[in-house]
């Protein structure tokens, strides 16, 4: 060991350090705030945040407010009204209960706050004022200058639009889980969120995901031996490309849990594709004493004294939510025909309007009629070929993304899009991270074939969309892929968009597709690597050499 004589650290140094167990970032200052109205049982909080929440952090709220008297020594290290004794950690209530988040957040700003009439102003743990004020009812504390003293802490902070969507989220967490509270967020002056309050869970979830999304929510409820999970769960039609839309929380606190993520996930299995998620709002209310929540310094990670009943409850309340809502089932049906018999009208589908599989390939790619000779189709989902090596059977949906993809990839390396305008169009309410997100990509957007313009702080109005994709799927698309590129970084998130929108665009599984149709695809596919998958990873043929077909009949002699 090595530095020196071990001495005492200074106050501001010690303050510093510990500061930075529970401010990482100014989403933890919005939180340690946000925790304490809760606390003061406030039913209004307004939070407005200027630059990112390094410029200022103001939160507001009509709670119990703090004695003038002890206004000043809320400020000091482990200055707390919550708990008291040993005894009281044990069974924790409130969100807030170390005493260290107003200090910790004065160590490295500059902050005021006024309540009863009173007023202090501290910067980097020192007292710079302190009086009288104009006496209004809750709290009112402004954080500025974050990081100001720390200015190391500054270079690992990420993009101000990265920063501002974590700030919200946190907010949008406990206004999805606290519906009886009206919750107010301003960045930058412009309102991105405005719940509103009075108990609707289905409201707060609107004002959070959208009318659309809320619409899709179903309840879920399960209460046994004390201890309840209740709360909205997605149709297994609805769902994300992460885990963003999954909040879990434990006697309101919300929490990060792998084994209560898993639960959920669980419910939905068979239901939704690999790599979809849904959108949950989760509240598991139990006695205090069978959970500790002291075991990490952020709050976010809990330990239950019995994880397994809290798993299987958990389970229980989403399958009994999900058991009445419309789920999207897909029965396979047995053609009664052969291939070269007419298909009865009731099995005849339309596709979208246009051309779904306009060959763009150039000229030697392909054959004009193609190495592979369309056969017929089976199931509705997968098209029988003739080749020169054998049989082949294609996976429609598969081969189709893995065309989209390759077409999309193109345009993005230069090759002209081609677009088509909605007949009307649609406006769409997006998160502030995914606003930012589409604003940062237009550029690539629009290269697919997007266009769109601003229409208010948190909408946009979609004008058109990529030509192969059908017009009633745009809208799901663009979204799904503002939330992609929202969530990941711009060299892996591309390839996501790409996969995504290729998904959107393609042919399903189900529809019946025309033999010209059927053609057009096999062409398209030929211009890929045999072995090519989807963009998901699945396989988009299967052959049957003719070598394997001769000896199974014993025609190999």
């Amino acid at each position: 060991m090595s530095g020196g004589a071990i001495r005492a650290l200074a106050p501001e140094v010690a303050d510093a350090i510990a500061a930075g167990e529970v401010v990482e970032r100014p989403a933890s200052v919005v939180k340690e705030l946000l925790e304490n109205s809760l606390d003061a049982g406030a039913r209004r909080i307004t939070i407005e945040i200027r630059g990112a929440g390094r410029t200022l952090i103001r939160v507001a709220d009509d709670g119990d407010g703090i004695p003038s008297e002890e206004l000043r020594l809320a400020f000091t290290r482990h200055a707390t009204s919550k708990v008291s004794t040993l005894e009281d950690l044990v069974a924790i209530s409130s969100l807030g209960f170390r005493g260290e988040a107003l200090a910790s957040v004065a160590a490295v700003s500059d902050v005021e706050c006024v309540s009863s009439g009173h007023r202090v102003r501290i910067r980097a743990g020192h007292l710079l004022e302190e009086g009288a004020a104009a006496a209004a009812p809750g709290t009112v504390i402004e954080v500025r200058d974050l990081f100001a003293n720390t200015p190391a802490r500054l270079k690992f902070m990420k993009s101000d639009p990265t920063e501002t969507s974590a700030c919200v989220r946190i907010v949008q967490q406990y206004a999805l889980l606290h519906p009886l509270l009206r919750f107010r967020v301003l960045i930058d002056g412009r309102t991105v969120l405005n719940s509103p309050g009075g108990g609707d869970a289905i409201a707060a979830a609107a004002s959070v995901h959208g009318a659309a999304a809320a619409r899709e929510l179903v309840e879920a409820d399960h209460v046994e031996d004390g201890l309840r999970v209740s709360g909205l769960v997605s149709q297994p039609h609805l769902s994300r490309g992460n885990r963003d839309g999954m909040v879990l929380a434990v006697n309101g606190r919300p929490i990060s849990s792998r084994a209560l993520s898993y639960a959920l996930e669980e419910c939905y299995r068979g239901s939704l594709e690999r790599g979809r998620f849904p959108v949950a709002i989760l509240s598991v209310e139990l006695d205090p004493a069978a959970v500790d929540v002291n075991v990490h310094p952020a709050k976010r990670e809990v330990k239950f004294r019995e994880e397994s009943a809290v798993f299987a409850a958990l389970q229980k309340a989403v399958r009994a939510g999900l058991a009445g809502s419309r789920l999207q089932r897909f029965d396979i049906p047995i053609p009664a025909f052969t291939v070269d018999s007419p298909r009865p009208a009731a099995r005849q589908m339309e596709l979208h309007q246009g051309d779904a599989y306009s060959p763009t390939a150039t000229a030697g790619t392909a054959t004009a009629q193609g190495l592979l000779r369309p056969v017929g189709q089976i199931l509705d989902g997968y098209l029988v070929a003739e080749g020169p090596e054998g049989l082949v059977l294609v996976d429609q949906h598969a081969a189709h993304e893995r065309v989209l993809f390759n077409r999309f990839t193109a345009r993005l390396d230069g090759e002209a899009s081609i677009r088509q305008p909605l007949l009307l169009p649609t406006v769409i309410e997006l998160e502030p991270a995914q606003v930012s997100a589409i604003v940062d990509h237009r550029g690539s957007l629009e290269a697919l074939g997007f266009e769109y313009e601003p229409f208010g702080p948190r909408s946009i109005r979609l004008l058109a969309g990529p030509a192969e994709t059908p017009a009633g799927r745009v809208e799901g698309a663009f979204i799904e892929i503002a939330g992609v590129l929202a969530a990941g970084r711009r060299d892996e998130s591309l390839d996501a968009v790409l996969a995504s929108l290729a998904c959107h665009s393609a042919v399903r599984f189900g529809d019946s597709l025309e033999p010209a149709e059927q053609r057009r695809l096999l062409q398209e596919l030929e211009a890929t690597m045999p072995d090519a998958t989807c963009p998901h990873g699945r396989p988009t043929r299967l052959l049957l050499d003719w070598q394997t077909l001769k000896r199974h009949f014993r025609r190999n002699y």
